[in-house]
């Protein structure tokens, strides 16, 4: 569908879904070119594709809001396996969240096609083992590149990495150039925008529930099957389990909420502007630095990891010390369904923990509000399994630590918290 209400025949489209998920009809593991592929795990990313008819496009590309634009003649003359070729392709686009990380390489129109060459030798290799390369995508060994290397590698080789200071803008990608925004984050002309839902999208939160749900069907699969695509499974591990280390993400965190407070100048009467003599007979006010103070909410329930709380709390101390912020103060507040105890220390180390009830943060939440002077940074420690309040404490940059296990799922924390998740092995 259209944002003008026009609609794909979908039928073939449907029978191509199938034919990736379906096991073979005799239930053996031959594989011919024409027999069912037996890739349930792709299930999930399939049927949240939304379908766009695409006059302009060869055969099919794709939005970074899941959306695949369709080539109507010649998805009426293409073969099932080979409209099943084509979506797996740009399924593992999406999966890869390749329009992200050409973001983050900065990659623009003069670039993009050695981005996009680049994810096809990724994506090449994880269909290659299934029989679902389409013909036109290159493996890294045509490309006279070695083998089981990331995107970003590949780019590098084929692109020397230029800059944008280097390069001039090309004035565009046409709708026949590439996979689509899906894959550079370039969006087309033919493209729809992310507000006009009328076809369908899918947000950002939903894309990565939609690869963990692939993730952990790929995983049993893998298991069962036994054999190794490669760089899907490196993707996988890296969805299931990422081995970035949060120790240095809540110190920046910190780090930069405490800077930026520190960094408020206030004007005083108490001290003369050094301008004053430029402006005879008028007094102006001159400046000075606040004092940062951080509250500390800390979850004493029964659920939170004694010895990851320990941790996380050194974390915040030696933040604060190497900032050398005189006079910081830092107020501790000890919550699980209530606030038992509230202290004013100069290190985290001298903090008394009580409780190990249920979890209600609000309850923290409203004491930090009745502070005064109100806190300028407030960093919470919990497990996320609590009620949060609507809203922060006013004026206040909000840090809210996750304490959890490496493969545990933890709970949401509200859109206005800083979150660093701090996981440690089981």
């Amino acid at each position: 569908m259209t944002g003008d209400g026009a609609v794909v025949d979908d039928r073939k489209l449907t029978a191509a879904k199938l034919w990736l998920v379906s096991p073979p009809p005799d239930g053996s593991g031959r594989r011919s070119a024409e027999r069912p592929r037996d890739l349930p795990y792709l299930s999930h990313a399939l049927y949240a594709l939304v379908t766009v008819p695409a006059p302009e496009v060869p055969t099919m590309t794709c939005d970074e809001w899941w959306r695949v634009y369709v080539n109507e003649d010649w998805l009426a003359a293409a073969s099932v396996p080979d409209v099943a070729r084509e979506l797996a392709h740009l399924v593992w686009h999406l999966l890869s969240d390749h329009t992200g990380r050409a973001r983050t390489m900065g990659v623009d129109s003069s670039t993009a096609p050695a981005w996009t060459t680049a994810t096809d030798a990724t994506v090449a290799a994880t269909l290659d083992p299934d029989e679902l390369r389409p013909s036109r995508l290159a493996r890294a060994s045509d490309l006279s590149l070695p083998p089981n290397r990331s995107a970003e590698e590949y780019y590098a080789a084929l692109s020397g990495l230029p800059t944008p200071a280097d390069e001039t803008d090309a004035a565009g990608l046409g709708p026949a150039d590439g996979c689509g925004s899906g894959a550079d984050g370039i969006r087309r002309s033919h493209e729809l925008g992310p507000d006009e839902d009328q076809a369908g999208v899918v947000t950002t939160a939903g894309a990565r529930a939609i690869r963990d749900a692939v993730a952990v069907e790929f995983r049993g699969h893998h298991t069962r099957r036994g054999t190794d695509p490669g760089y899907a499974l490196r993707w996988v591990q890296q969805m299931l389990e990422p081995t970035v280390a949060w120790e240095p993400l809540l110190a920046g965190a910190v780090r930069r909420a405490v800077g930026w407070a520190a960094g408020r100048g206030e004007y005083t009467y108490l001290r003369p502007s050094r301008r004053a003599g430029s402006v005879p007979g008028v007094v102006l006010p001159g400046q000075r630095r606040p004092v940062p103070d951080v509250a500390v909410i800390v979850d004493t329930s029964a659920s939170v990891d004694d010895q990851l709380l320990a941790r996380a709390l050194g974390e915040v101390d030696a933040v604060l010390l190497a900032l050398a912020v005189p006079g910081t103060a830092l107020t501790f507040y000890s919550v699980d369904a209530a606030v038992h105890t509230v202290q004013q220390l100069r290190s985290a180390r001298d903090a008394t923990l009580a409780g190990a009830g249920g979890t209600d943060l609000r309850h923290g939440f409203a004491a930090v509000d009745r502070q005064r002077p109100r806190p300028d940074v407030v960093v919470t420690f919990t497990d996320a399994d609590t009620p949060w309040p609507a809203a922060p404490p006013p004026g206040a940059a909000v840090i809210a630590a996750v304490l959890g296990r490496r493969h545990q799922q933890l709970p949401a924390t509200p859109d206005w918290a800083t979150r660093v998740e701090c996981r440690v092995d089981s």
